[in-house]
């Protein structure tokens, strides 16, 4: 049973002083947020993925899950859905549906393991072929831009900070790490 609602709470509380912007920061304090690496990785992910759909994937009709699906193919060749999701960071439900879409776009065709049927193995088609080569360029001079806001010393230490917390994680969803306070 309710005693008020969220807007009479906020009320009770601006009543009291307290900003409906105060309450909200008081549960979770900014400061400890923006200490939290995975939350600023996110974010940083997110307005990259952002700013490429809209500059470049956008007007080629693509989304990003496609061209993550399609670069991860152009690098490794064919793949099975599981490896696909792997490579291109995807959990492989969102893999099955943006697959999917790429079959019926023309992008990617899909033929039968042949180690083992009941596997499915994914690969461009001519014409996913010929949209990586035509937007691969873009991509590069995306990442040239960004790059570009570090010197060349600065650069290579963020990569290599971002390859040692990607292998650390890599080790941990190996080992089924479930966290310390599981029994």
């Amino acid at each position: 049973m309710h005693c008020c609602t969220c807007n009479e709470m906020i009320v009770r509380y601006e009543e009291l002083g307290i900003s409906k912007q105060e309450l909200n920061m008081r549960l979770i304090p900014k400061s400890d947020v923006d200490q939290i690496l995975n939350i600023r990785v996110i974010r940083l992910a997110s307005k990259l993925s952002l700013i490429f759909q809209r500059e470049t994937l956008r007007p080629a009709g693509i989304n990003v899950q496609q061209w993550r699906a399609m670069v991860s193919l152009a690098q490794f060749g064919d793949l099975h859905l599981r490896s696909l999701a792997r490579h291109s960071s995807q959990d492989p439900a969102h893999t099955s549906r943006v697959v999917k879409s790429m079959i019926s776009n023309g992008w990617l065709k899909s033929r039968p393991d042949e180690k083992d049927k009941r596997r499915i193995r994914y690969e461009l088609t001519g014409e996913g072929a010929k949209l990586v080569k035509r937007h691969w360029p873009a991509a590069r001079q995306f990442a040239a831009d960004m790059a570009e806001l570090f010197d060349g010393k600065e650069f290579d230490q963020f990569r290599e900070m971002l390859d040692r917390a990607n292998a650390s994680c890599d080790d941990r969803l190996a080992q089924g790490y479930v966290g310390k306070d599981s029994s």
